[in-house]
């Protein structure tokens, strides 16, 4: 069981994400749920996901999925997808069994379902109406496990349920998931541990990644020596489209910003190829776009 004591709501320092569903395992849907996710941590909290697991509708493989993403430390986990009405639909109830709590009708989301939805529900016999009313059926808290129903949004019955302030239960359907994420930015923010945030710091050149591999690979190596394996962080991003590579610099809590400026001067005087820093904007535009023609 992964209940813990009530009080205990943890700054959050990294993040984990959970997909769900056998459909994304066999190839019949493209997740990008994940994509959304880890750009939602790095750009909005500043913070790593240090792991995202794709697991199939199974409640012991949601489970043990889960459990090990609390293990490794994850203070802000989230599961996308399996809160559905058909039967195969199972994370509430694979989450409730985690944590030894109960999954009950929630009358409060039942009545948003009929608020927002009135039309469609009365034309459902009462089978069907029973398979609608799974999706608000959730887990349900206890001593030990606090449960969080989060309605982010006047136009949506669907909540984000949140079990110890710590794992948030999120639908499949891309455009609500990234919705409904969005809406508990504010909240998060004020949680992330100040001394977590990533620094990062971007350099463009056109120098090609063969040629500039062994530099990083000194750079990093000697950035690990001083500040400790895993505190800095150097990439490197072929934007082929845009003809260039771009350079990531990222520092944890154990760099300073001044640090880091003198590592980025070291990549902007040593590679070559017009390399200059660009800004986290112009490196996401290369990332999304193609060049105008």
């Amino acid at each position: 069981m992964l209940a813990r004591t009530l009080a205990m709501v943890n700054p959050i320092r990294k993040a984990g994400c959970l997909i769900i569903g056998d459909e994304v395992l066999n190839g019949k849907i493209l997740d990008t749920n994940s994509h959304v996710f880890a750009k939602f941590c790095f750009n909005e909290l500043s913070i790593p996901v240090k792991k995202t697991i794709v697991c199939g509708d199974d409640c012991d493989d949601i489970t043990n999925s889960l459990n090990t993403l609390i293990h490794d430390d994850c203070d802000f986990i989230v599961t996308s997808g399996g809160i559905g009405p058909t039967h195969d639909d199972i994370t509430y109830e694979s989450i409730a069994h985690a944590f030894g709590v109960e999954c009950k009708r929630d009358q409060q989301t039942v009545d948003r379902m009929h608020s927002l939805r009135t039309e469609y529900l009365t034309t459902l016999t009462d089978r069907r109406l029973a398979a609608f009313y799974r999706m608000a059926t959730f887990p349900v808290a206890s001593d030990t496990v606090s449960v969080d129903k989060i309605y982010t949004d006047d136009s949506l019955w669907v909540p984000v349920v949140g079990i110890n302030s710590q794992v948030y239960i999120l639908p499949g359907v891309p455009q609500l998931f990234e919705k409904l994420l969005l809406g508990l930015k504010d909240s998060l923010k004020r949680r992330v541990d100040v001394d977590s945030r990533l620094k990062r710091f971007y350099v463009k050149t056109t120098t090609k990644e063969s040629e500039l591999a062994p530099f990083l690979a000194d750079l990093q190596s000697s950035s690990n020596a001083t500040y400790g394996a895993g505190s800095v962080k150097l990439g490197s991003y072929p934007h082929f489209a845009w003809g260039v590579n771009t350079i990531s610099v990222i520092g944890d809590k154990h760099v300073s910003v001044e640090a880091l400026r003198v590592i980025v001067a070291d990549v902007v005087g040593n590679l070559g190829g017009e390399a200059r820093e660009i800004s986290v904007e112009e490196e996401e535009t290369m990332t999304t776009t193609s060049p105008q023609k």
